[in-house]
């Protein structure tokens, strides 16, 4: 009974952490493609698409509904044929490796790491577990969340500074720094002043940060679909036990 909790418990756990990242779920079913246009699949033949539905439908039981629009773009033919034939998505070993050293690492899910991967080959193509990894990483953290910039000397300890990547008026993703200049009088708000950081300035105010390349633009991950063509790295404190999976969305 105590290990069925700890199970169900990860289970409850890994949806949530789905829901908040990548806004993919239903109310009764999950929602998985997650939407990346770095590969290079076919689109699927009508016949495939129908014996999926079918599979999807009867053996799956619907506990999982597939995005076929974004899941034609992961998923290649082959992958498809061996979902249907045994139940899992065809991973390498090197993502298996990734993913269980991911869960060993966790501070929130403690589970056997085999049967968080039997869970997780079950639900997700491997283009979409790269991607899963990928935003647990610094690097995935930093596109998310932003970078602190610390404190203005006349501003409160707990008001900090952030550069983070945001939406402008034409909605298009950018990189911003937003700085608190003091406090409104007239509505006890803080007052800000937020600028477009240009991308080879990003350097300049994100400690640790680096493109691989050239200065690009690293929030274009954030698009939908998701662009992964600005390869870049953070080298600042962090959880460094797995290697890094962006590296394959970024084709490195």
């Amino acid at each position: 009974m105590k290990y069925c909790y700890k199970f169900k418990s990860f289970i409850l756990i890994l949806l949530i952490i789905s829901i908040i990242i990548f806004n993919s779920f239903t109310k009764t079913k999950i929602k998985t493609g997650f939407q990346n246009n770095n590969t290079t699949s076919k689109k699927w033949d009508v016949e495939l698409i129908k014996r999926f539905n079918k599979y999807q439908t009867t053996i799956s039981k619907n506990k999982t509904y597939f995005d076929l629009d974004i899941l034609q773009n992961q998923a290649t033919p082959l992958e498809v044929e061996q979902l249907m034939e045994t139940g899992y998505w065809p991973w390498t070993d090197d993502l298996k490796n990734d993913y269980i050293n991911n869960v060993l690492s966790s501070t929130i899910i403690k589970i056997e790491p085999k049967y968080a991967l039997d869970y997780a080959m079950k639900t997700y193509n491997q283009n979409a577990a790269r991607e899963l990894l990928a935003w647990n990483t610094k690097e995935g953290h930093f596109l998310l969340y932003g970078g602190d910039l610390g404190v203005t000397n006349e501003m409160p300890k707990n008001v900090h500074n952030t550069i983070k990547c945001s939406i402008d008026s034409n909605g298009n993703s950018v990189m911003e720094k937003k700085i608190f200049t003091g406090m409104n009088l007239w509505n006890g708000y803080m007052n800000s002043n937020t600028t477009v950081v240009k991308p080879e300035d990003i350097p300049k105010y994100m400690r640790g940060f680096s493109f691989v390349n050239n200065p690009c633009d690293p929030c274009v991950a954030l698009n939908s679909p998701g662009d992964f063509s600005c390869p870049f790295k953070l080298n600042i404190k962090g959880d460094d036990s797995i290697s890094n999976p962006w590296k394959s969305l970024w084709g490195l």
